[in-house]
């Protein structure tokens, strides 16, 4: 009886250090009786330390006592005819009579049936044969049973019959790991690990039956340089009966989505035709094997214009990873803002205006897409929440501009528009309109509304001046007139002066004036 768990152990038998003292746990070819005993002593914290015998007395004492009588190592025995039978059961249902005669016949598996009988040579003698020095390395796992070598409780097959218990550990198509944990249980031979992958990897049904291989690192596309140098384009839906081309940059962003309800190559070249003659032509156009991408059309559409067409493999989307995720983008947002079942080209304008109006951390900078693609922000409704710019930085630029101005009934010729034609035409300004509108009457006494730079200025005419040089600009009374002559409003006149009223009608009021010499 052993009080407390801590305790050191002595013995003289020195195998049993490598059986308890072992860190890497209990050695599978271990007697039963001794696994019961290591399983016994794993419930305590011990040492074992090796003691010779002839310093052992006081354990020893009583088999000393009697020393003519021949003492028989029991233990030994008994641990060797208990091994005997657990191997010979192994050995009876594992073997035949054919690996029997294959181990006597092959040359490396008799020498080590020889070597377990006899003794093992020198490391140097046995170095020659790789396959002979794996059993040295291992020769103190070495049984035989009945003429046939046993690693622990696992058979040794000969080189060859080795073929034929592959072929059996492989039925039911294990797979590698499975296979080598029955081969483990069973069977060994060297280097049988590389044979069981060896074996499962040449199985054409497994082959057929095999998962996918792991995927490879993605390699990205090299780095576009400028804007529209490479675009990505790929075709998403149907949505309500219509496709939509969607056309990607992969340097800004900058996406372009139509609408079209075909989606063959003459459609296709048409949409690309338009786009391109607003956003020039692509350095690089890549695609997926759609057949309206890879039609005979379609790649001489691409050669005359100069664009290089690159196709991606067929069902990896991953290779046009751009288009692909801008398809899944667009699918999601037009369902999200198509909540209430609204126009789809009306959900499609605002999806495509915050699209590009929104900051991206893919863009070099995170800018948005339009900063990138125009250098500048498309303005959209949130521009309403920045305060007002400066107002009289704007009134000092409009102050340097000095446009043209008129004041009201300065003489000016102003455009008159009849059909696809017009004419200058006499007239007086009425009144001023805002800032460059201005009413003005013409001759004809029609009232036209006209821009300033409709307008240019109109000097008085030669006739009109001669009649109105000499005339105040409102009338005077009759005594007023004869007193600038001085005469009396009683006088007589001469005689060969003669009055006559003269009517003029000027600005719809009607004057009388008097006319000294000659007649009106």
């Amino acid at each position: 009886m052993v009080f407390g768990r801590k305790f050191r152990l002595q013995t003289d038998h020195a195998p049993l250090l490598r059986i308890f003292g072992s860190k890497k746990g209990i050695p599978v070819y271990t007697a039963n009786r001794l696994q019961r005993w290591a399983l016994t002593l794993l419930m305590y914290d011990f040492t074992i330390e090796y003691v010779a015998t002839e310093k052992f007395g006081h354990v020893d004492v009583l088999s000393r006592l009697i020393n003519q009588h021949v003492r028989l190592d029991e233990d030994y025995v008994i641990a060797s005819i208990s091994l005997e039978d657990d191997v010979r059961l192994v050995a009876f249902d594992s073997f035949r009579f054919e690996v029997q005669q294959s181990t006597e016949n092959d040359p490396v598996l008799s020498k080590v049936v020889q070597y377990i009988h006899q003794g093992w040579p020198s490391k140097q003698t046995v170095a020659s044969n790789p396959e002979l020095q794996q059993f040295y390395n291992r020769r103190e796992s070495l049984t035989t049973v009945q003429g046939c070598a046993l690693f622990g409780e696992r058979l040794v097959i000969p080189s060859r019959l080795r073929k034929r218990c592959l072929d059996q550990l492989h039925t039911g198509h294990p797979g590698i790991g499975r296979m080598k944990a029955i081969a483990r249980s069973y069977v060994y031979w060297p280097a049988i690990d590389a044979e069981v992958e060896k074996a499962v990897k040449a199985c054409t049904q497994c082959a057929l039956a095999a998962k996918t291989s792991p995927r490879v690192a993605p390699v990205p596309w090299p780095k576009p340089q400028r804007a529209w140098e490479r675009v990505h384009v790929d075709y998403a839906g149907p949505l309500d009966g219509d496709c939509f081309l969607l056309v990607v940059d992969s340097f800004t962003k900058w996406p372009e989505i139509v609408q079209t309800s075909h989606i063959t190559t003459t459609a296709t070249i048409k949409i690309l035709r338009s786009l391109f003659a607003r956003m020039g032509m692509p350095e690089l156009l890549v695609s997926d094997i759609g057949t309206q991408f890879t039609s005979a059309m379609f790649g001489k559409f691409c050669s005359m214009n100069g664009i290089e067409h690159t196709t991606t493999a067929p069902f990896h989307p991953q290779s046009n990873g751009q288009a692909e995720r801008f398809v899944d983008t667009f699918k999601r947002g037009i369902k999200k803002i198509r909540e209430g079942e609204g126009p789809i080209q009306e959900a499609l304008d605002l999806f495509l205006l915050k699209y590009r109006s929104t900051p991206n951390p893919a863009v070099v900078g995170g800018v948005s897409p339009s900063e990138a693609m125009f250098g500048r922000r498309i303005r959209t409704n949130l521009e309403l929440l920045r305060p007002p710019t400066d107002r009289q930085q704007a009134e000092q630029e409009e102050d340097q501009q000095k446009p043209r101005s008129f004041n009201k009934k300065d003489p000016v010729y102003v455009k008159v528009y009849n059909r696809n034609s017009w004419s200058w035409v006499p007239g007086t300004i009425v009144e001023q309109i805002g800032g460059v509108m201005y009413n003005v009457r013409t001759e004809k006494r029609r009232l036209v509304r006209s821009h300033v730079n409709q307008l240019r200025k109109r000097l008085p005419s030669a006739e009109s001046f001669e009649e109105t040089s000499g005339l105040p600009s409102n009338p005077l009374p009759l005594d007023v007139l004869l007193s600038a002559w001085n005469s009396p409003s009683t006088s007589v006149l001469p005689s060969s002066a003669t009055f006559s009223p003269c009517v003029s009608s000027i600005d719809d009021s009607v004057h009388i004036t008097t006319t000294i010499i000659g007649s009106c």
